[in-house]
């Protein structure tokens, strides 16, 4: 139906309906009956009227398309919702009255020429209908699947757009412009906002944000822009701006390369430009476009950070030879002041140049570290089992992964953690990690992977005092690793059981220490984590802390410290004082200095600790050990004797008790000043 046929039928069913109520009134009507038929023939009389100016006129053959006939241009600035009023809310309706397919109402009010300043249930339906018809640009980006009905941001953006989106025409001047805009005044768009003074734009500077773009990045800030108005408040209502490629690039037309350039304030998108589409520029040999409709106000001398950034598409020529570099501009900016003066300013005549940035193969930024977590478990006494039973699963290692924020998304493959066995001195000279160590286990993002161990000598012997490193490997199989972000990694061990047995030794020597590291970079056994150009990219490395195996795990108490040298200082000693006791399921066997952690800093002395029993119920073995039985307790003293014997012997000594039968203690001396002969 064409719009003159249209208009034609309401308009006989108009005249038909006001007959109608002629006939049905012809009797002699009561007083009140007489106002109600004349209040309705006003109404009807009304509608005849708006069909006849043209106003709600419609075409259903528009289908999908909005279109912008009766109310356009026109910028909605505020929010609206079930119960706002207002003459905005009019004009959403005839904006929605355009297309059939989001009608507010066929007839009666909200209809073509009926509209209100009420926002209903009605108005709520046809939003609804018009988020859907516009889901990919209103609903899926804030995650929603099922419309609202609430006239939003994003639902706001995407009127706003359309409703601006004018056809060119001539003015009559030689110039084009966008139908209902004006060359020399434009209207603000604040809406609500009540601007003062008769402010102008005093500062408006650039500055650069990223220099390198990865292909098939999504809103990268590439250029800052502070603003600032003097004299009074000022609204930015628009800008124009340029994207031009430098010399020797591969790509010359910015709609080849970009998708969209936005604007942004305070985290949120107040415009974008479709960039990807040629029509839309407004000197295609120069690159230049218009960011219209901001309503960015500048309250007097208040400094507004403003941030432009691009979305670059996924496969850009020249990106992998440095040839694709380009520069972004801004050229001038459309102003307004309280009293809705408006001015153009020039860029030339402001601080600042246009910033020039790369665009780079996707992936070259790819990187990912390894770093110590302070939530790692200290240096502790582990339990195991004084038979053939495994131990319980501990957790010795914890460290982190991060992912750089200018990374892709990474995958992980294969991962190595490395446990270092430690032969302490004492009833057993050999025996190996295979002996000690179970099951290895490492934890990525909730995915945890058994062990394997690849380098070949978990059966090799550990003599006395020897440490041997295995490495052992966690195949992943593509455990994604997002930009941006930080995972937290650990690592759990099982171990096996002592063995025990009067009289036959022990599958391995109680106080045995237990360490793990991680190095990405290991030769031979490198962290395979892939970017989208490269393999390999993780780097970083991390150790734990110390931990000792035992039967029982004892109770450290009344640790003290104390100093003291000779006249002339040439000999001194640091003397420890601590109580052992039994945990009350096991014997404490073979304690010596061996299952001490100590640190000495200050000079070249590094005496060896002597340590005594000084009461308590501690039996001393034949080889010079101790044992504390079962629920019993003994107290020691731990003591370094220095003794200077040349200059280099010259220090301040000071010695760190770290940790006992692997409990931590972490009690430092005093300084210990020795002077050598």
């Amino acid at each position: 139906m064409t719009i003159a046929k249209d208009f034609a039928a309401k308009f006989a069913v108009a005249f038909v309906a006001v007959a109608m109520i002629f006939t049905m009134f012809a009797a002699p009507a009561q007083a009140d009956e007489a106002e109600d038929l004349q209040a309705l023939i006003d109404s009807l009389m009304a509608q005849i009227a708006a069909l006849e100016s043209g106003s709600g006129s419609t075409d259903s053959s528009v289908g999908s398309s909005m279109s912008s006939s009766s109310v356009c241009p026109y910028t909605w600035t505020r929010n609206l919702k079930m119960g706002s009023e207002g003459a905005d809310v009019m004009k959403l309706q005839q904006f929605l009255n355009d297309n059939a397919d989001t009608r507010v109402a066929v007839s009666g009010a909200g209809s073509a020429g009926a509209e209100t300043m009420y926002y209903g249930p009605a108005t709520a339906a046809a939003v609804s209908k018009f988020q859907v018809m516009y889901r990919a640009e209103v609903l899926s980006p804030t995650g929603l699947v099922n419309p609202t009905a609430y006239f939003g941001p994003s639902s706001r953006a995407k009127a706003n757009m359309l409703c601006t989106s004018a056809p060119v025409v001539d003015n009559g001047s030689g110039e084009e412009v966008e139908e209902g805009e004006e060359t020399e005044e434009e209207t603000s768009n604040n809406g609500s906002v009540t601007l003062q003074g008769e402010g102008t734009l005093e500062t408006f500077e650039i500055d650069d944000a990223e220099d390198e773009v990865q292909e098939a990045a999504e809103d990268e800030v590439v250029m800052e822009i502070t603003a600032e108005a003097e004299d009074g408040d000022i609204e930015v209502a628009r800008m124009t701006m340029e994207l031009v490629a430098n010399v020797g690039n591969e790509e010359v037309q910015p709609w080849d390369v970009f998708e969209e350039v936005s604007i942004w304030v305070d985290g949120d998108k107040v415009a974008s430009f479709e960039a990807d589409d040629e029509d839309n520029y407004l000197d295609e040999d120069e690159g230049t476009f218009r960011m219209s409709n901001l309503g960015l106000i500048l309250e007097e001398d208040e400094e507004v950070d403003i941030y432009v950034a691009v979305s670059v598409m996924n496969s850009v020529d020249g990106a992998d030879m440095n040839a694709a570099e380009w520069t972004i501009d801004v050229l001038s900016a459309r102003t307004f002041d309280a009293d809705g003066v408006a001015d153009t300013d020039s860029f030339d005549e402001m601080d600042g140049a246009g910033i020039t940035f790369d665009i780079v193969v996707e992936g070259v930024d790819d990187e990912a570290e390894i770093s110590s977590n302070s939530s790692t478990p200290d240096s502790a006494t582990l339990k195991v089992e004084d038979n053939t039973s495994e131990s319980d699963e501990y957790v010795v290692h914890l460290f982190d992964i991060e992912v750089d924020e200018d990374s892709s998304d990474l995958v992980l493959d294969d991962a190595f953690v490395w446990v270092s066995v430690t032969n302490p001195v004492g009833n057993l000279a050999t025996f190996a990690a295979e002996d000690v160590v179970a099951d290895v286990y490492l934890t990525i993002d909730g995915k945890t992977e058994s062990g394997d161990a690849v380098t070949g000598n978990e059966g090799a012997a550990i003599a006395d005092g020897a440490t041997e490193r295995v490495g052992y490997r966690f195949e992943f199989d593509g455990l994604d690793l997002d930009a941006d972000t930080d995972y937290t990694a650990e690592v759990s061990i099982m171990f096996e059981g002592a063995d025990v047995v009067a009289g036959a030794g022990t599958e391995y020597d109680l106080g045995t220490g237990i360490m793990t590291d991680v190095d990405a970079q290991e030769a031979g056994a490198k962290w395979q984590v892939e970017g989208l150009d490269n393999d390999f990219v993780l780097e970083g490395d991390d150790d734990s802390e110390t931990h000792t195996l035992n039967t029982v795990v004892p109770v450290i108490s009344g640790v003290s410290v104390s100093e003291s040298t000779n006249d002339d200082q040439t000999n001194g000693t640091v003397s420890f004082r601590f109580s052992v006791e039994a945990d009350g399921e096991n014997d404490i066997d073979n304690f010596t200095v061996a299952n001490i952690v100590d640190a000495i800093a200050g000079g070249t002395l590094a005496p060896t600790p002597v340590l005594v029993k000084t009461s308590g119920d501690a039996v001393t073995n034949a080889a010079g050990d101790f044992t504390i039985e079962d629920g019993d307790e003994a107290s020691f003293a731990l003591t370094y004797t220095f003794t200077g014997t040349a200059p280099a012997d010259n220090g301040s000594y000071f010695v760190t008790l770290e940790s006992v039968l692997g409990v931590e203690v972490d009690e430092t001396s005093d300084a210990l000043d020795i002077t050598g002969n």
